[in-house]
């Protein structure tokens, strides 16, 4: 007998062939037969008539590591039919964390204000979460960011004692089942690192035969020297490679036709044999640390000096005219592209663009951004922004370019609760489904197969997830049911938290998480490893 059978339904398989009419049945945590007209009695039937029937979705550059233990049942990401995200992205990830007194609590984003879990290895973390429950797959990248304050790193110099810390703990999160590294060298402390410190990183990710993931060290004027560095790394240790969000903000610097010279560099490096990709989001916008402007003078401050720096006026005459760095239209003055995210000193402005907080706190805008930095040190790259960074023909040109897969680099979420407060805007909701009601519905950038191919079957086989993002008979039941033509992602500013609807069941590891639109808060989730001992 089948546990679930999903009867009628337009299969789309993953592979970026046209759709076929197709039952599905299911057994345990696979996929037991696919064919017209399955005659197996199941204990569940699904009706599928007139809706798409996939592999859930995968997204390949998730942040949800920092909200998951807030919200284990992955409501959000479940709603829009995502059922592995791979995260630990852009150098910074929740585990391993560093000992009592060694580098600060915050992280990308910590969501929780629970105790800090000082000296966690990712091994544990995996365990904690399993044991707690989780209703989506997560699979773990590793933060450079976060190895290096591990090691109490800070500048560009590194010991040899150091160094021997780093590799032993990304050695050890390895054989705990991670992935690979990230870094994120727009963002402290990975900012000062050299390339060197990233070769020999590097070398241990060879030793497991994991990828490496990029958020570049340069993204406007100097993003092609930017991709050369990391290629060279790929190079170097013959690695499989991720350019993490290879997009240009518009009014950066950027020299022209940045993105068709980057991608010439990416198609030139696979000519040669080597397995490198890159991603993109699904809007305008995009979120990152509100501290990635700062100079290195100041964040290489210690905590309570850098907190007086802010405050200090003169000071902050100085910064104004020292932050034209990783989002430089700030200074050039265009505040009505930047929104606050998250922070954990003034929740009540979460949500609210610079100007509204300026109009609010009857202060510059500068004066706003550098209180609410001052508010949080040492912890400042806990603060997260979402800022207005491409224009439509950016968006154009890089989901239909066949070397990038669709992401939502955002956090798993909730409509309620503390989380919801934290996660003011409608990418966390709606990211991926955006992509198909958006670029692929309304505008035809892409034919729907080839989308759920660029969300499927495209980051499983990049990232080594065996099994997954295809639908076949033994493949791991990860399977969502849609309704195409109905699916609706409301894009609200003022009401960002709803979920995105048309995502009808969800199916993960063989246990259902979505029936009917309604989550049912079941926890078959688990942590997706690789060479684990």
């Amino acid at each position: 007998m089948l546990d679930i059978l999903i009867r009628g339904g337009w299969v789309i398989d993953g592979t970026g062939n046209p759709r076929r009419r197709l039952d599905v049945g299911i057994r345990g945590k696979c996929i037991a037969c696919m064919e017209r007209n399955i005659t197996e009695e199941a204990r569940h039937v699904i009706n599928a008539d007139g809706l798409i029937v996939s592999p859930g979705f995968i997204d390949a550059h998730s942040h949800s590591d920092v909200t998951i233990e807030s919200n284990p049942f992955c409501e959000s990401t479940i709603h829009q039919g995502i059922t592995t995200e791979i995260v630990g992205n852009c150098g910074d990830s929740t585990a391993p964390f560093p000992p009592v007194g060694n580098g600060t609590a915050g992280g990308f984003g910590r969501f929780d204000n629970g105790p800090v879990p000082y000296g966690r290895t990712l091994g544990e973390h995996m365990c904690e979460l399993e044991h707690m429950g989780i209703s989506g797959n997560l699979a773990w990248l590793v933060g450079h960011n976060s190895l290096r304050t591990l090691a109490g790193v800070k500048g560009p110099e590194v010991t040899e004692q150091q160094y021997k810390i780093m590799e032993n703990a990304l050695r050890q999160a390895f054989e705990d089942g991670a992935i690979g590294l990230s870094s994120g060298l727009e963002f402290e402390p990975g900012r000062t690192s050299c390339p060197e410190e990233l070769m020999r990183l590097a070398g241990v990710v060879k030793e497991y035969d994991a990828i490496y993931t990029s958020h570049i060290r340069n993204r406007d004027a100097h993003v092609l020297e930017a991709l050369e560095e990391f290629l060279a790394v790929i190079r170097h240790h013959r690695i499989r490679g991720e350019v993490s969000h290879m997009n240009i903000r518009y009014n950066t610097h950027a020299p022209e036709d940045a993105v068709r010279r980057c991608m010439e560099k990416i198609s030139q490096a696979r000519d040669e044999g080597f397995e490198v990709l890159t991603d993109m989001t699904p809007l305008n916008y995009g979120i990152g640390q509100m501290a990635g402007i700062l100079p290195e003078w100041l964040t290489s401050l210690p905590g309570q000096q850098m907190k007086d720096a802010l405050m200090d006026p003169e000071i902050r005459t100085r910064l104004k005219h020292d932050c034209d760095r990783y989002w430089r239209f700030i200074a050039g003055g265009e505040w009505e592209r930047v929104r606050m995210q998250n922070n954990n000193a003034f929740p009540d402005i979460n949500g609210m663009t610079f100007p509204e907080i300026s109009h609010l706190w009857n202060k510059e805008p500068w004066d706003c951004y550098f209180d609410i930095l001052a508010a949080v040190a040492p912890d400042i790259d806990s603060v997260v922004l979402v800022s207005r960074l491409f224009t439509d023909e950016h968006l154009v040109e890089t989901i239909s370019n066949p070397l990038y897969m669709l992401v939502v680099d955002g956090y798993s979420t909730s409509v309620e609760g503390e989380v919801a407060r934290h996660t003011q805007f409608p990418l966390h909701y709606i990211g991926m489904d955006w992509f198909l009601t958006h670029h692929v519905r309304q505008n035809h950038i892409l034919s729907l197969e080839e989308a759920v191919r660029k969300m499927t079957s495209m980051p499983a086989s990049h990232f080594n997830l065996k099994g997954r993002g295809l639908l076949y008979e033994g493949a791991v039941a990860d399977v969502i049911v849609f309704d195409y033509e109905h699916m609706d992602t409301p894009f609200d500013l003022r009401q960002p938290a709803q979920y995105a609807r048309g995502v009808t069941h969800v199916i993960v590891n063989g246990l259902q998480v979505l029936r009917d639109g309604e989550h049912l808060h079941t926890t078959p989730g688990i942590n997706i490893r690789q060479n684990a001992k």
